[in-house]
């Protein structure tokens, strides 16, 4: 039995650790983002100078995902650029909401970024669901099939 816990465990790992689907880096060339860039979050609002009509983006993203950007052209204000990876059934979805403002507007904006912290969740995202399953797999087992140690007294 203890085998197949530890199989079951490794072909977790395997799944969860295989297909990485985010964006590394971002950069957007003709605009700026109102926060710094976190693969993790998913929503970002981007501010352009009125003259421009379209994102040039720059980014990284693991070897095998496609990308596929839509709606990335006639930019006007509230208009939503989506990025959307895909790898062997699975995507993930970015929405780049489009602000376009006076400049004045946009230094005041800037001057008061928002701060999300998510670092540990990008460090041990792979780790925590395996060992989770596996630590919930042994309780399971624990409780299901441990005999009990109640000793019978004789009469």
């Amino acid at each position: 039995m203890t085998f197949f816990l530890f199989v079951f465990f490794f072909l977790i790992m395997n799944a969860f650790a295989e297909i990485n689907l985010e964006i590394k880096k971002l950069n957007i060339e003709n605009g700026q983002l109102s926060i710094p860039f976190d693969p993790l979050i998913n929503e970002y609002t981007v501010i352009l100078d009125k003259e421009v009509s379209f994102l040039d983006l720059n980014y990284e993203v693991e070897e095998g995902v496609m990308v596929v950007i839509s709606s990335n052209h006639d930019l006007q204000n509230n208009d939503v650029v989506t990025i959307r990876l895909e790898k062997e059934n699975k995507n993930v979805e970015y929405h780049l909401q489009i602000l376009k403002e006076e400049v004045e507007v946009l230094e005041a904006f800037l001057e008061t970024p928002e701060t999300v912290e998510f670092d540990f969740m990008r460090e041990y995202k792979i780790y925590i669901i395996p060992f989770s399953c596996f630590f919930l797999i042994l309780v399971v087992y624990k409780i299901l099939f441990h005999k009990s140690r109640k000793k019978k007294h004789k009469k």
